[in-house]
């Protein structure tokens, strides 16, 4: 009967770990798979041991390794370099309708920053907030 348990448990593990795409049950899987080897020949509650005992250490050994495998490097960009500049821009911005300003010869949208309701005027000197997707985000510079 264990037997069916263990497989249903490494079944699912496995399932689990296909559909999310990140690392969250194959220890389980594997602690399972174990466990059901063991179901043929040891009682219950050593079968539960060693399903807790293997996951555990499977865990412990391979997670630091899998993290560090799988870390997204942060990748920047030559467009990073424009937050915090200083530009004119280039046409009004308004909370509705995207700007534009001119950043080392290139013309880019320029939309406010998401709390900000009051237009900003063509000519006037905005700060680069940050960028939002292909949008740069900027906000008015009180003189």
């Amino acid at each position: 009967m264990m037997v069916w348990i263990w497989l249903a448990i490494f079944v699912i593990a496995v399932i689990v770990e296909a559909v999310t795409q990140e690392f969250v049950s194959i220890w389980f899987a594997v602690g399972a798979l174990v466990a059901l080897v063991s179901s043929f020949a040891l009682e219950i509650w050593a079968q539960i041991l060693i399903f807790s005992v293997v996951s555990l250490l499977a865990l412990a050994f391979t997670r630091p390794l899998v993290k560090k495998m799988t870390e997204r490097a942060i990748r920047h960009t030559n467009v990073d370099e424009f937050v915090g500049k200083r530009v004119k821009l280039d046409k009004e911005v308004t909370k509705y309708n995207a700007g534009e300003i001119k950043v080392n010869g290139i013309v880019y949208s320029a939309v406010l920053m998401e709390d900000v309701e009051e237009a900003i005027e063509e000519g006037s000197i905005v700060e680069v907030v940050t960028l939002r997707g292909n949008k740069i985000v900027v906000k008015k510079i009180e003189e």
